[in-house]
């Protein structure tokens, strides 16, 4: 059997791939930490002439609503738009209109996040879109039972829940019983009494 030598340059040639495989280990550590981390849900408080509905965001399953809807509040948008469509035992509808039924203006649309997303259940927060399914851009909606028939199927995108409202729920099912009509072919559920939001603020965590 041949022996090994020793040598300096084999000593630091070893040397060196040991602090080699160090370091990458340690990266590799940072890394899996890193994914593994959870990351802070925001909460929001939504005040309204009826009262108070607290919800909770989840960046994890929809990270581009949920930063949609974040930059929308934070410069205040919300501040003044009614709920434009209730339907008792179904869902309530807010984030387009003033009390004159005046369009507001929302920016860019952003991606439908449904496939493989969380689930259109009672109290959960979903965004309202057109037929086109990445045509969400600030209009969004709370469900009030669950409505499954707006989740994503075989891969055909539905409708993103972004949240989930975790206190005031009693304040979204009065809202909802609210006397409604119809005041043209667009407002079909249309508050009799406005129902406004008088800001969308985040709120301190748990």
């Amino acid at each position: 059997m041949q022996s090994l030598r020793c040598t300096p340059r084999v000593i630091y040639q070893g040397l060196l791939s040991c602090c080699l495989l160090i370091f990458c280990q340690g990266l590799s550590a940072e890394s899996d930490s890193s994914v593994l981390s959870v990351e802070p849900k925001p909460r929001l408080m939504i005040t309204t002439t009826l009262g108070n509905i607290e919800i909770e965001l989840a960046p994890q399953s929809a990270p581009l609503t949920v930063r949609n809807f974040l930059q929308y509040a934070d410069r205040h948008y919300y501040d003044g738009t009614i709920f434009h469509r209730v339907i008792q035992g179904f869902i309530i509808e807010t984030g387009g209109f003033d009390h004159k039924l005046n369009a507001f203006e929302p920016g860019q649309s952003v991606a439908n996040e449904s496939v493989g997303g969380l689930l259109n259940i009672k109290g959960s927060v979903a965004m309202a879109r057109g037929h086109d399914p990445d045509s969400a851009k600030a209009q969004f909606f709370i469900n009030l039972k669950d409505n499954r028939n707006f989740d994503a199927k075989y891969g055909n995108p539905g409708y993103t829940v972004f949240g989930q409202v975790i206190s005031g729920m009693d304040v979204v099912q009065n809202i909802a019983t609210s006397k409604v009509e119809k005041y043209n072919h667009q407002f079909v559920h249309w508050p009799v009494e406005n129902i406004k939001i008088i800001s969308i603020q985040r709120s301190p965590g748990p």
